[in-house]
């Protein structure tokens, strides 16, 4: 979780533009949103010494602290900074050189997570491990075995920004890979397949909106009670989706699809393409509230 302060003699850009902000940030490490804890300090005239704000009319560029653990990779830190840049010098409109950001690192054994100090090498020896991108517990802590080196490969951009669940299929895509990590050979071949495989995360699903059992798929009470794991609804657990597309063309680190069934600014976990050897060799069964359920995803 990081924690973002942000120190200006100009006053606030809004509670609204902060909370965006904070939810970008989280969408780009993985992490579950309100995972990120962002302030905007205005200074007092006399409170501080920085030579481009004395007598400057108009807007000034903040200078930040960023507050993050020390496993953040240096990838991870350095796209968070690129990005905190990119957004308060449009935000603010500002030259982005202007732009003054630090970053405070925090070891294990110095750090407070919901009452636990974390410790990746005596939460391993424990059997439990403090998550950076899963709900973990039932309060959102720490799980048995949690999985903490997933990163996202790529993220979606459409102009699919409403969580709806229907009208799928028109839906134009791009898959973007993560440029400090991957060049134009991590794609090389995938334009010879016609489809791909995309593992995602519903990012935008809130923890306490998780499903542990069952209900009624969309909440439908026409449907027949049915297990979280006996349907493909957003509220997963570990809130992970697999959909197929059609893949259109490969363009650098973009990847052009069509009908991916997922909102802009989702975070991509792995990318494959689809060989229908893997696809089922017995006849599919299903029960009927599948097809009502379905007529108008796609």
């Amino acid at each position: 979780m990081p924690v973002i302060r942000l120190f200006s003699p100009a006053p606030s850009p809004g509670a609204a533009a902060l909370e965006k902000l904070s939810d970008e940030v989280t969408a780009l490490l993985g992490l579950d949103r309100g995972q990120c804890w962002l302030w905007w300090q205005r200074l007092e005239p006399g409170s501080f010494h920085r030579p481009e704000w004395n007598g400057r009319e108009g807007a000034t560029a903040p200078v930040g602290l960023v507050v993050c653990k020390e496993s953040y990779s240096r990838g991870q830190v350095g796209r968070l900074l690129r990005l905190l840049q990119e957004r308060l010098a449009d935000l603010l409109r500002v030259p982005a050189g202007d732009i003054y950001l630090a970053v405070q690192r925090a070891p294990a054994g110095e750090l407070l997570v919901r009452g636990e100090v974390w410790d990746p090498q005596e939460a391993q020896e424990a059997g439990t491990v403090t998550t950076t991108g899963t709900a973990g517990g039932a309060e959102g802590g720490p799980a048995a075995g949690a999985i903490t080196d997933v990163v996202p490969v790529a993220y979606v951009h459409n102009e699919r920004r409403e969580i709806t669940d229907d009208d799928w299929g028109p839906v134009a895509s791009v898959i973007r890979l993560d440029a400090g990590r991957f060049g134009p050979d991590a794609l090389l071949s995938l334009d010879s397949f016609s489809h791909l495989e995309v593992v995602f995360r519903f990012h935008r699903v809130p923890p306490h909106k998780v499903q542990q059992g069952a209900r009624h798929p969309r909440n439908n009470p026409e449907w027949p009670l049915a297990g979280i794991f006996a349907q493909r609804g957003k509220n997963r657990p570990n809130r992970l989706g697999v959909s197929r597309c059609r893949l259109l063309r490969t363009d650098g680190l973009d990847l052009h699809v069509m009908g991916l069934d997922a909102v802009d600014g989702t975070p991509v976990l792995d990318i494959k393409p689809y060989l229908r050897q893997f696809g089922p060799r017995e006849e599919v069964v299903q029960p009927g509230w599948v097809d009502d359920l379905m007529r108008d995803y796609y």
